[in-house]
């Protein structure tokens, strides 16, 4: 039993992790296009609340909203996706 919780705590810290890198790729997009969380949330349909906390690392995305931001900024899924 501590083997599994040990696993799902790393498992958790992992994702938490990749959150965090896909949120400053998000954020870093945003930025190069000169585009306020307002506007990119608007174009893509959410909240810009949800926006901040996608940005900020906490909070998991749907595969419609990372395709949206993908669209919106001109680049592939896979690059806004940490590796």
């Amino acid at each position: 039993m501590l083997v599994l919780v040990y696993i799902d705590v790393v498992y958790s810290q992992h994702m938490d992790e990749r959150l965090v890198q896909l949120g400053e790729r998000v954020k870093a997009a945003r930025v190069a296009a000169r585009e306020t969380q307002a506007e990119v949330a608007s174009a893509i349909g959410i909240h810009r609340t949800h926006l901040v906390q996608i940005e900020a690392g906490r909070e998991n995305i749907t595969i419609g909203t990372l395709y949206g931001l993908a669209d919106h900024f001109g680049v592939s899924a896979a690059q806004l996706l940490p590796d």
